[in-house]
C-alpha cells in the first residue's frame, strides 16, 4: 500500500481525531428545542439520529461524535470522487479537503441540522458525480437514499425534486434508453413514497402531544415566511382592501407597532433589518392573530395566507423588488455566478451531451433552488447556503486548476 496515495485521508482523519479532543460538548440554541422535542415544523430525521444517539450512549457528546465522523467520511467521499473522475493530484485534492473542512471548525458541536446535513450533501454531489460519469443501479440506489436523508433532515431540501428530477432528464438525454427511463421513474417515485410516507408517521405519531396541538392551530409552512415579507412591504394605507373586515383593526395594530419600532420596509437599510424585523413580526402577529382566529373558528396559518396573498397582491412590484433587495444585499454573487455557469453549460450540454456539462448544470440548479427557496419562503441567513455556496466555491477552483493544467500540457 502506497501510503502517499492516502495522504488526504490521514489528515482528515487527523483533523477530525483533534477536533473530537478538543471538545464534544454540544452547544444549543433556541432551533434546538425543536430537534430535541420532535416539533412537528421539522422533518424527523434529526430527532430520531438524537433520539438513539441518546438511547444508546445517554450524553449529547455521542451525537457531536457522530456528526464529526459523518462530515469527515463525506469529505473523503467527495474528495476521492472528484480526484478520481476530475483526475487531480494530491495537491489539489489536499487543498480542497482542507478548504471543505474549515467551516466544519464552526459548527461540527452545534446542536442543529447543518452538521450532517452538510456531511449529506457532500455525498449526496459525490454520487451524482459518479451516477453521470458512470451509471449503474449501485450509485442510483446510493444517490437516492441520501435524496431522501436530506429531505428528511431539513424542509430547505424540498429543492431536491425539481433539481433531481432535471438531472435524471439529462442523463437520460445524454444517453436514451428504456432501462434508464424505468430506473430513474423507480428512483422518483421511491424518493415520493418514502419522505412522505415517513412525513406523514412522523405527524400521526405526535398530533396528541401538547405542543403539537398547539402547532397545529398555529400551522406551519411556507405562509409563515411569506406573511412576514407581505407584513413588511405594507403599510396602513394597504388595509383599504380589508375595509367592513375583522383582520383590518388586528392588522391595524401591527402595522402601526412594527412602523412606530421602525421594522417596516420603509425604514430598510440592508440584510440585518429585516433580520431584526422577522421575529418582531411574528411574535406580535401571533398573539394579535389568535384571538380573531378564535372569533373567526380558523387557524392562525389560514388567516396568515388570506393576508399574505392580498397584500402581495396589492404590493407585487414592491414584494419583487424587495426579493431582489434580499439577495442583492446578501448573497447576491452565489445567484449571478452559478446562473453565468448554467448559462454557459447549458447550449454545449444540448450540442455536445457531455457528463461535465450535465454536472455543471446540476450544480448550478442545486445552488439556484436554494437561493430561491431561502428568498421566497425563508430568512437570509448564511448557514443556509454552505451545503451549495462552499461546494460551488470549491468546484471554480477544481475547474480553474483543471483549465491550468491542460493550458500547461
Amino acid at each position: 500500500m502506497n501510503i502517499k496515495n492516502y495522504t488526504t485521508e490521514i489528515l482528515i482523519s487527523i483533523m477530525l481525531l483533534l477536533l473530537i479532543f478538543y471538545s464534544t460538548d454540544p452547544i444549543f440554541y433556541d432551533d434546538s428545542t425543536r430537534y430535541l422535542e420532535g416539533s412537528l415544523k421539522d422533518p424527523p430525521l434529526y430527532f430520531i439520529v438524537i433520539s438513539i444517539m441518546q438511547s444508546m450512549f445517554g450524553t449529547f457528546n455521542s451525537v457531536i461524535v457522530l456528526q464529526t465522523l459523518l462530515i469527515g467520511f463525506g469529505i473523503i467521499s467527495f474528495t476521492k470522487t472528484i480526484t478520481k473522475y476530475f483526475n487531480l493530484n494530491i495537491i489539489i485534492k489536499t487543498i480542497v479537503a482542507i478548504f471543505l473542512f474549515l467551516p466544519v471548525i464552526e459548527f461540527y458541536n452545534h446542536i442543529l441540522t447543518e452538521p450532517l446535513s452538510y456531511a449529506f450533501s457532500l455525498f449526496l454531489v459525490s454520487f451524482v458525480i459518479r451516477l453521470i460519469y458512470d451509471f449503474n443501479i449501485l450509485n442510483l440506489i446510493w444517490n437516492s437514499f441520501f435524496i431522501v436523508v436530506l429531505l428528511l433532515m431539513r424542509n430547505q431540501f424540498i429543492i431536491l425534486y425539481p433539481v433531481i428530477l432535471c438531472l435524471y432528464l439529462g442523463i437520460f438525454y445524454i444517453n436514451k434508453s428504456k432501462n434508464k427511463l424505468i430506473l430513474f421513474t423507480i428512483s422518483f417515485i421511491f424518493i415520493i413514497f418514502i419522505h412522505n410516507s415517513l412525513v406523514f408517521l412522523n405527524e400521526y405519531s405526535k398530533r396528541n402531544s401538547l405542543e403539537n396541538k398547539t402547532l397545529k392551530f398555529y400551522g406551519s409552512g411556507a405562509f409563515n415566511f411569506i406573511y412576514v415579507d407581505a407584513i413588511y412591504i405594507s403599510t396602513i394605507k394597504d388595509l383599504k382592501i380589508f375595509k367592513g373586515n375583522m383582520l383590518e383593526e388586528t392588522l391595524t395594530k401591527i402595522l402601526q407597532n412594527t412602523d412606530e419600532q421602525k421594522l417596516s420596509l420603509e425604514h430598510y437599510d440592508g440584510r440585518g433589518h429585516f433580520g431584526s424585523s422577522f421575529q418582531v413580526i411574528i411574535n406580535l402577529s401571533d398573539l394579535l392573530l389568535y384571538d380573531l382566529a378564535v372569533k373567526k373558528n380558523t387557524t392562525v396559518i389560514n388567516l396568515k395566507k388570506e393576508i399574505s396573498i392580498k397584500l402581495i397582491k396589492k404590493n407585487y412590484k414592491k414584494y419583487i423588488k424587495f426579493l431582489f433587495k434580499k439577495f442583492y444585499d446578501s448573497t447576491w454573487l452565489f445567484v449571478f455566478l452559478p446562473f453565468f455557469i448554467m448559462l454557459a453549460a447549458f447550449p454545449n450540454f444540448l450540442k455536445e451531451k457531455s457528463n461535465f456539462s450535465l454536472f455543471l448544470i446540476f450544480l448550478s440548479t442545486f445552488t439556484l433552488a436554494n437561493h430561491s427557496v431561502i428568498y421566497l419562503f425563508g430568512r437570509v441567513q448564511p448557514r443556509y447556503f454552505i451545503y451549495t455556496d462552499f461546494i460551488l466555491l470549491i468546484f471554480v477552483f477544481v475547474f480553474f486548476c483543471i483549465f491550468l493544467q491542460k493550458k500547461i500540457e
